[in-house]
């Protein structure tokens, strides 16, 4: 089973309709990979295509390698992206408290990629901390902005836990 297929029952908001009630519930789009060696949280922001299926249109991955003691922020775009350096807004109420910048490189023709970094920084790590600590302040549920395009992120539950918890042992 794919990745989109997983993702379609996690989709953004799901609305129930029950004799004389409407509801919507907002649903999480994240995953993670938790193993001795590294962790690994990703956050997807699905766009519906023209075929009426959902796809992945951004996906941000914030990523440790507890042995060598890495830890970056990897963005994740369509093969039609722009290449080059982009700003992103992380946005809180609508208004943006921190600039990240990502220079936008092609995988073949599969897909656009890079690691975010602060703007006018060249610390990667410096940029997951920030993030990480955005993130959890936020608890999961986080807006990013860029070309005037939003992206809207919702962690499960406890996949943030479990990802703080993993990367914690990165520290210790």
């Amino acid at each position: 089973m794919g990745l989109l297929s997983q993702l379609k029952s996690l989709i953004g908001i799901t609305v129930f309709i029950a004799p004389g009630l409407l509801s919507a519930e907002v649903l999480p789009t994240s995953s993670t990979k938790l193993t001795d060696t590294g962790c690994q949280l990703n956050f997807f922001h699905l766009e519906k295509g023209q075929d009426g299926k959902f796809k992945e249109g951004l996906r941000v991955s914030l990523v440790t390698d507890n042995i060598y003691q890495h830890r970056y922020v990897a963005v994740k775009a369509d093969v039609t992206r722009p290449l080059g350096f982009e700003n992103i807004n992380y946005n809180r109420a609508g208004k943006p408290i921190e600039v990240f910048s990502v220079n936008w490189r092609k995988q073949k023709e599969l897909f656009t990629y890079g690691r975010l970094m602060l703007l006018a920084s060249t610390s990667d790590r410096q940029a997951f901390d920030d993030l990480k600590k955005l993130i959890t302040q936020d608890k999961g549920h986080f807006e990013l902005e860029a070309s005037k395009q939003h992206y809207r992120f919702n962690a499960n539950a406890t996949h943030l836990d479990d990802f703080l918890a993993c990367e914690k042992k990165r520290t210790q």
